[in-house]
């Protein structure tokens, strides 16, 4: 007879005779850091559609010019426009029983506050998703439609006066349409155009028609894969904007004692008429199959509007078990859409070029 081994104690009639040497610990890498709304402004809602007013001055005219004694005649007031956008109910719905709560699970005391706990992370992962979508903003109607806010593509190229602060792709690329055209809300989504290669050329253009708009534009955000295209360019040999570096510091390992760093990713971009922080954004998703857009914006135009912050309320027990929901009540204002930039329909198959 062969020898008793561990396979032979793992077989034994039913589950084996071997202990489980499970960790009791539930290893999670999914990020919650980088948060759209956490580097926004805020503000508290009082209805479901939050409303601003925006308003511009005429372009400069260097032939404003009177004679001399000449009566006033005219009027040059120039009234603004409302712009909206609906709020957007998020939510999150936890059912666990008596006994699941009871019972010794792993990496928890209490399975319901893990699940609470997690849910709630998710929650707002899917609002950072939301602010930074090129969805239209929805109504809903109380039965079978649930209202939506506009994200930042919605409000991309909505502009009164100024320039078009978007750059899209060849053929068919167009911008969205708010309701009032130019008031209101975004109801016409923007038109893809065909998918293109990122170019410096194209970034360097809608920085330079938010300037003339008056913005102050410090934000490049898009895709982790666009981010990273963006930042290999500025290094490429033939780009003639950055260099590799290494600092030499410290003690360490090397023959002369010293610690290297190897300098190899470009995180800030200064333009002629902007400095940009390149902000890899995890939770954007493509517009399309292999195409994202890149967001150049000044930040303190945009807010996230809450009717109510992240919230657990308790749900009708049913039976032997515990139901919570959490909800989130939230909309994004984009006060002067003539701030917010986008180049759209890049490919992110591609290498950025000139």
């Amino acid at each position: 007879m062969a020898n008793l081994n561990e396979v032979t104690l793992s077989a034994v009639a039913v589950g084996g005779s071997v202990k489980e040497d499970l960790i009791d610990k539930i290893f999670d890498a999914s990020p919650i850091d980088g948060l759209m709304q956490d580097s926004i402004g805020s503000r508290s809602s009082k209805n479901n559609s939050v409303e601003w007013t925006r308003e511009s001055l005429t372009a400069a005219n260097p032939d404003n010019a009177r004679i001399d004694g000449s009566d006033s005649t005219g009027n040059d007031t120039v009234t603004g426009e409302r712009l909206s956008n609906y709020h957007q109910i998020l939510s999150k719905i936890v059912k666990v029983s008596d006994r699941g709560n009871d019972v010794d699970t792993v990496g928890a005391q209490k399975e319901l506050a893990k699940q609470l706990l997690k849910r709630g992370k998710e929650i707002r992962r899917d609002l950072s998703s939301a602010l930074v979508s090129e969805n239209v903003a929805v109504a809903g109607d109380g039965a079978s439609v649930a209202g939506k806010m506009a994200g930042l593509g919605a409000y991309a190229g909505t502009v009164k006066n100024g320039e078009a602060t978007t750059s899209r792709g060849i053929t068919t690329g167009a911008d969205p349409v708010l309701s009032g055209n130019p008031g209101g809300y975004p109801t016409t989504a923007a038109v893809a155009g065909v998918k293109r290669a990122l170019s410096k050329a194209d970034v360097d253009g809608v920085i330079s028609a938010l300037y003339n708009n008056g913005a102050d534009s410090t934000v490049f955000r898009s895709m982790p894969v666009v981010a990273g295209a963006f930042s290999t360019f500025l290094f490429d040999s033939t780009a003639q904007v950055a260099t590799m570096q290494k600092d030499v510091m410290g003690t360490g390992n090397l023959a002369g004692g010293e610690t290297v760093t190897a300098q190899g990713a470009v995180n800030v971009y200064v333009s002629n008429f902007a400095t940009l922080e390149i902000i890899p954004d995890r939770y954007m998703t493509e517009t399309a199959t292999g195409v994202a857009s890149a967001f150049i914006y000044q930040p303190d135009i945009l807010e996230v509007s809450y009717l109510h912050q992240p919230t657990i309320r308790d749900l009708a027990r049913t039976g032997l078990a515990d139901n919570k929901e959490i909800t989130l009540d939230a909309s994004l204002v984009v006060e002067t859409p003539e701030c917010l930039g986008v180049i759209a329909d890049i490919d992110t198959a591609l290498v950025a070029t000139a």
